[in-house]
């Protein structure tokens, strides 16, 4: 017996994806072949033969299939149906597999372009533009929320910064955007966040959104996961940028800073010359157990002002 030993995968990957295209033919047709016989003669009748093309990730299958009518009592007229694909759960006028948009869905998520899914399923024959397709028909079904019960003047908290990130379109054009970030917590409490819920509005940058709209935006996310929010002692959280401060006065808001920005406005005065006057909270705001009583009322506290 003969041995190659320089034999590997790539050699023989063209020999195994045709084996498992014809395993998966020899088994649908099975199927077909199955329904013929088992199916109700008086009901259905053989009326047509065709050839079905599905894209998979191992290439093309190409399977034989019946073409059966009946007559639809409802409608009062002759229906054709082939009744393999409705076993197979195959849709009717769609030939990219679910396990190829699966494969991009998955790399989309991992941060992956355009070009680099076609490199990886390359095997499937699908074009840039068949990737493009999937990514834009992409529904996702929110689920149902259960809604977070306030109590009175209870403090709900939510922090609002916008990020930066360019994102690369179709035709390879590097656009960068901005994300108005808002994620909403009730308490926190071990350094673990209660009942946070994340929102975000990407843009393209320079793009303006207005006080207003993310003044809006902030209390349909409120409502949407929060109830008796009109109840609630809302704390607006973030840097001194002007934008946030507007958003808390349109919202009747608290404006505080968050921890970081606040450690950081104390080191900042400490390096300019202010150690005596703002050592002793910088040390205490760098504790643990420092929480948002502190930068709600630090200027209360330690009667400081920036």
């Amino acid at each position: 017996m003969n041995f190659n030993y320089k034999w590997n995968f790539r050699e023989q990957s063209a020999k195994i994806d045709k084996l498992v295209l014809k395993h998966i033919t020899n088994k649908w047709e099975k199927i077909d072949w199955r329904i013929k016989n088992t199916r109700d003669k008086k009901k259905y009748k053989i009326v047509d033969y065709q050839y079905r093309t599905r894209k998979i990730m191992y290439g093309l299958v190409t399977y034989k299939r019946r073409i059966y009518e009946y007559f639809d009592e409802k409608l009062q007229k002759w229906v054709r149906v082939c009744l393999v694909d409705e076993i197979l759960e195959l849709p009717k006028y769609k030939r990219i597999g679910e396990d190829i948009e699966q494969t991009i869905i998955e790399y989309f998520a991992d941060g992956k372009r355009y070009r680099d899914i076609w490199d990886i399923i390359k095997k499937a024959n699908i074009s840039l533009s068949s990737i493009h397709r999937v990514f834009k028909n992409l529904e996702v079904i929110e689920a149902n929320t259960v809604k977070v019960k306030l109590e009175k003047n209870q403090p709900i908290f939510v922090a609002i910064d916008d990020g930066h990130r360019k994102f690369w379109n179709f035709k390879r054009k590097g656009t960068k955007h901005s994300m108005r970030l808002i994620v909403t917590y009730t308490d926190n409490i071990n350094h673990k966040v209660q009942n946070k819920r994340v929102k975000a509005i990407i843009r393209p940058t320079k793009t303006a959104i207005g006080v207003k709209k993310t003044a809006e935006f902030v209390k349909e996310h409120c409502q949407k996961f929060y109830e008796n929010i009109e109840q609630a002692k809302i704390i607006i959280c973030g840097d001194s940028a002007g934008w946030i401060k507007e958003v808390a006065d349109y919202l009747g808001a608290h404006f505080v800073l968050d921890k970081f920005h606040l450690i950081r406005t104390l080191y900042l005065g400490i390096m300019a010359g202010n150690k005596g006057k703002y050592l002793k909270e910088y040390n205490y705001c760098k504790k643990p157990l420092a929480t948002w009583w502190l930068a709600l009322n630090y200027w209360t506290i330690f009667d400081i002002k920036f």
